[in-house]
């Protein structure tokens, strides 16, 4: 007698296969193409070359890539066509329509996104857009969004940057006037710039710091206070340069700081919070990387 493999079992050795029609399947890929085909020539051709999105392309390389990994236990996991997908299509779709009449680019990133997650729930069902939640979420990662965030958010980051920096470097003994973006020691004035107030950095920390913590093996809690913190350590990081900044400036001169410190100061901004954030990964006791990624 010979025993008949389960559901799973049958599954696992067929591999990760799709429940619809080929044809069906690569008409609903060519419609989802064909509809964004604006916003992704957007995307390679300006949202991309943004100077506070220059590794957009990579997220949706790195969303890939853990969908791939997870294509054993995708293939355990039982699949069914879920009807609540379309109207996550169709809300998708809406706001798609609706950006574009509005000319918003960044909005339609995000109604991309809403729409591939629809297709999911709806092609494969709640167990396998439960699995894929965090690949299809950090999508949103890709979305450009520099103008809104540095109208947002780009001055008060200028002004926590002087702030800490001004105190740091008055705690040292050298003596600086803060006044608003504008920090004054005697024979030079810095002026903490929108180039220099580390946006750039926390945006790209900020994706870092949400794949990092899904990477992680740890409480999930843990893991969300850690991705919530890689702003902060990004704000921080960003206020060492220019505590820095200041320090040779006033120890040195003005061309110092103003040198080749300056041209690298924003990978060393990146290097500080990246090391700020493994910090506190393993304070957290967050150390060990998941074996199922």
């Amino acid at each position: 007698m010979v025993a008949e493999n389960t559901p799973a079992e049958e599954t696992k050795r067929q591999g990760f296969s799709l429940p619809l029609p080929s044809p069906l399947l690569w008409l609903v890929l060519l419609a989802l193409a064909a509809a964004f085909s604006r916003h992704f020539v957007w995307l390679v051709e300006k949202g991309w070359h943004n100077e506070y999105y220059g590794h957009g392309f990579l997220i949706p390389v790195i969303s890939a890539y853990l969908i791939y990994r997870r294509k054993e236990l995708l293939a355990t996991l039982p699949r069914e066509r879920f009807g609540w997908g379309v109207p996550i299509i169709l809300t998708g779709l809406a706001l798609h329509l609706l950006a574009i009449v509005k000319d918003v680019n960044f909005v339609q990133g995000f109604a991309l996104v809403l729409t591939i997650l629809g297709l999911v729930v709806w092609l494969w069902g709640r167990n396998v857009a439960k699995d894929l939640i965090f690949p299809l979420a950090f999508l949103m990662f890709m979305v450009p969004m520099g103008r809104l965030l540095v109208d947002k958010f780009a001055q008060p980051m200028q002004l926590y940057g002087a702030a800490i920096a001004g105190g740091a470097a008055g705690f040292m003994g050298i003596p600086v006037h803060v006044e608003g973006t504008s920090m004054a020691i005697p024979d030079y004035t810095f002026e903490v710039a929108i180039p220099c107030s580390g946006l750039k950095s926390a945006i790209a920390l900020t994706a870092l710091g949400a794949l990092y913590a899904y990477l992680l093996v740890g409480p999930l809690w843990k893991r969300w206070a850690l991705f919530i913190a890689s702003l902060p350590v990004a704000l921080i990081a960003n206020g060492v340069r220019l505590w820095l900044t200041i320090v040779l400036a006033a120890s040195i001169g003005p061309k110092a700081a103003e040198g080749f410190f300056h041209e690298l100061s924003g990978m060393f901004v990146f290097l500080i919070a990246l090391v700020g954030l493994f910090g506190l990964g393993s304070l957290f006791g967050c150390s060990q990387i998941r074996e199922d990624i």
